[in-house]
């Protein structure tokens, strides 16, 4: 092998080793540790300018490591053939150097890069970040060429805000400092679901957490007196939507307290309905779920009625709702056991709530019901089949399940016996 060809294989298998290496720490190092590792160092000021150039010296790193790449290959190709020409080589040999490629490829860009990070990343990054800012400044023309192109493809999908992926990077980085806690054992893993809970708020708007309109339980303005008591009673609700002739006008919320020291008073003294109701906050359903818990904390109340995009009822939210995805299920005495939603009776048959979710109506009983955005629970979608709130004993037949329905009220369905039809040629 020539002298040449010998140290040109040896520098650009070096620079291809050093520039993955490069490329995977800057990729996945904790950022958190490299702070700390800083201050240990007595130089805490340095995090701060390795931090804010690591996109530069991430495309310098990368840049550099295609080119060694591509040298190394082709050297050590050419080192292997000697003078011969390639149309000389055999099945064999030509096998042979491409597989002697590839195995030198993956063991410098690949398994070495991955062996330094996972061990010592924070103290590679530490002495070498100069390297790749020097790097980085050498190829800017390449630099100034990859950020045109990225940002001509986040043009085209829509993704144009610089400040929508710092943040999302942010996130990503909070994220990775929670799971390393979990791992380490300093984090609980409830902690840790809390956390990542807060941070997907702004990921989710407030119709995926609300109660459907179909599961609302909400009053007519005109509704005498003794219904409404018993009523408020029976669904258990601390704040009920009250609507004027139909349910898509909402006008006010009735707080179970008002009612009830009103209902201390004499009939003739007690005020009329409308007076006691409070001015519902209405949010369309596009809100985020930050948006929706800070407006919460600002307005303070606990419920908010959801508009649909035509102006119509589409359902509530509450606090409750939005701390749940925070903290998990909240459970108190008097919501139903998770196991009492799904009685099964035998192999065809059970007694399920109307509450139950389709989805895992569906897992459970290994049935197919059908799943729309209109419904969320088997009240919702039998409803929307019978387009009414049918009375108890009613049944209905939906592809090879029939639905008898055990118990309903004027506003929801709340029992219903779900029974499998067995084939005609079974």
């Amino acid at each position: 092998m020539p002298d040449l060809l010998f140290w040109c294989l040896i520098c650009s298998g070096v620079i291809t080793t050093y520039a993955a290496i490069a490329s995977f720490v800057l990729n996945e190092i904790a950022w958190h540790e490299l702070e700390e590792y800083c201050k240990q160092k007595k130089q805490p000021k340095l995090f701060g300018v390795i931090f804010d150039f690591r996109e530069q010296m991430t495309l310098g790193a990368g840049i550099l490591q295609m080119i060694a790449t591509a040298v190394f290959a082709v050297t050590l190709a050419a080192a292997w053939m000697g003078p011969r020409n390639i149309s000389e080589l055999s099945a064999t040999q030509l096998t042979s150097i491409i597989g002697l490629v590839c195995f030198s490829l993956v063991f410098c860009g690949s398994w070495i890069p991955w062996a330094v990070g996972r061990v010592g990343a924070v103290p590679f990054l530490f002495r070498t970040w100069r390297w790749w800012w020097m790097v980085s400044a050498l190829a800017w023309p390449l630099l100034v060429g990859g950020r045109f192109v990225t940002a001509v493809f986040a043009r085209a999908s829509g993704q144009d805000d610089d400040e929508e992926d710092e943040e999302e990077a942010f996130e990503d980085e909070i994220l990775s400092m929670v799971s390393e806690g979990e791992q380490d054992g300093f984090i609980e893993p409830d902690a840790r679901e809390m956390i990542e809970g807060v941070m997907e708020l702004d990921d989710n708007d407030v119709s995926s957490v609300m109660t459907h309109r179909s599961q609302v339980d909400a009053l007519e303005e005109n509704t005498h007196w003794d219904e409404m008591l018993r009523f408020t009673v029976e669904s258990g609700r601390t704040r009920i939507p009250v609507y004027q002739e139909k349910i898509d006008n909402i006008v006010g919320l009735l707080y179970a307290k008002d009612l009830l020291r009103e209902s201390l008073r004499s009939e003739s003294k007690r005020k009329p309905l409308r007076k006691l109701l409070r001015d519902p906050l209405f949010v369309p359903e596009t809100t985020l779920l930050d948006e929706m818990l800070s407006k919460f904390l600002h307005v303070r109340t606990h419920m908010a009625i959801i508009k649909d995009e035509y102006g119509g009822f589409a359902g509530v939210i509450t606090i409750e709702d939005i701390i749940e995805e925070i903290v998990g299920e909240i459970v108190d005495e008097t919501d139903k056991d998770m196991s009492e939603e799904i009685t099964i009776l035998n192999d065809h048959q059970a007694d399920v709530l109307g509450t139950v979710h389709i989805g895992r109506l569906n897992e459970t009983l290994g049935i197919e019901l059908p799943e729309d955005d209109q419904f969320d629970t088997l009240s919702g979608l039998i409803m929307q089949q019978l387009n009414e709130i049918p009375r108890s004993g009613r049944e209905l037949v939906l592809g090879k399940v029939q639905f008898n329905i055990q118990e309903a009220n004027r506003r929801q369905i709340k029992s219903v016996r779900i029974t499998r039809l067995e084939d005609d040629t079974d």
